[in-house]
């Protein structure tokens, strides 16, 4: 079920006005834009421990090109409410991972450094107390379109991808933040890759993806160390997108049944890891995937979709999404979505159809 929530007004180039919870503090412009430094698509965004957020890599050019001057990140300020340059990587990198430790310095792993170029094995780590880049130890395998998920002890883990040579991956190594380095992990039970992960507890779950240019339908469940087979979609899928909800269940979003993207998918649907369960969802406001980043979990639980030309809701109570029109805001892939506020939602740069990268960051506010 879908249903319409409310007309907004979009004020283009408004000047930033927040409150501390990181909202327009205008009730009129429940969105406000914002420019970044530069444009920026296939990047991706992250808090750090004092609420700003860190944007790192992608493109920056027509045809997903300019990768070196996405080294340069930049930092966005929920009090400022705007965005300034930040440090500069070591490598640049697109279709990496990033993943938050428990000490709020951020991993980066693996990516390409430019388009038609091979995947890369290095990794580095930014800490937010010095404002660095610095390097780790490289992963034993070249990966991009991988997973890089925390575990509860720390470590993160790193699942499959394609490698140098462009082959699926069943490889997973788990980063150890203690000593900065990587090590071997258990083999998925098929390669996979342009797939979504998502941590439930101490499980990790893998989603979709596949090998070459096919999607596949399966999951894999990493507990004790192992992995094990988890309920199969209902569609296959890849660069879809996976959100937690709460009692063990997962939101599954959008998406293609292949790489290429000729079709995308509006469905949803709902796993239950203590079941087995798998039931279908609401409908998106429309076919929507390369979805890395743009799903992002509010406080109350809510999930909010914001890789379309429309935002939508997920309610996993009433399990219903609400549409957020915004006629003004162009279609987008490839954005990222962050939480910075209890009910605020950033919603940074992108490419359009065309695939040229956007300059434009939209402040939204999602209605109780």
């Amino acid at each position: 079920m879908t249903v319409a929530l409310f007309s907004v007004a979009c004020t283009e180039n408004a000047p930033p006005n927040v409150g501390a919870d990181g909202s327009p503090t205008s009730s009129s412009r429940p969105y406000l834009t914002l420019p970044m430094q530069q444009p920026r698509a296939v990047h991706h965004a992250s808090t750090l421990p004092d609420g700003r957020v860190l944007i790192t890599g992608g493109c920056t050019t027509a045809g997903c090109g300019g990768f070196p001057a996405a080294r340069v990140s930049e930092l966005y300020d929920p009090i400022t409410g705007r965005f300034t340059s930040g440090p500069t990587m070591l490598s640049p990198r697109a279709s990496n991972t990033v993943t938050v430790l428990q000490d709020g310095r951020i991993l980066l792993t693996g990516g390409y450094p430019g388009e038609g170029l091979p995947a890369m094995p290095s990794a580095e780590v930014f800490d937010p107390v010095s404002e660095r880049f610095s390097a780790v130890a490289a992963m034993g395998t070249a990966r991009a379109n991988h997973t890089a998920t925390l575990l509860s002890d720390g470590r993160v883990l790193v699942a499959g991808g394609s490698d140098q040579d462009g082959e699926t991956l069943r490889s997973t190594e788990i980063f150890d933040p203690r000593t900065a380095s990587f090590t071997t992990g258990p083999q998925l039970s098929a390669p996979r890759a342009a797939h979504a992960a998502v941590a439930l507890g101490d499980r990790i779950v893998l989603v979709g993806g596949g090998p070459g240019r096919r999607a596949v339908a399966t999951t894999d469940v990493f507990v004790n160390q192992a992995w094990v087979p988890g309920p199969d979609l209902r569609t296959p899928r890849v660069k879809h997108a996976v959100a937690a909800l709460p009692g063990g269940r997962i939101l599954v979003v959008g998406g293609s049944p292949g790489t290429e993207g000729r079709t995308l998918l509006e469905s949803t649907e709902v796993l239950d890891l203590d079941t087995g369960d798998v039931t279908a969802g609401p409908r998106l406001s429309e076919g929507e995937y390369k979805l890395d980043g743009a799903v992002v979990t509010l406080p109350d639980h809510r999930v909010v979709i914001a890789g379309g030309q429309q935002i939508d809701v997920y309610d996993p109570v009433a399990d219903v999404i609400t549409v957020l029109p915004s006629p003004t805001l162009p279609r987008r892939s490839f954005v990222t979505a962050t939480a910075v506020g209890p009910r605020t939602v950033l919603v940074a740069g992108g490419y359009d159809d065309a695939i040229v990268p956007t300059d434009d960051a939209h402040l939204v506010t999602i209605p109780r």
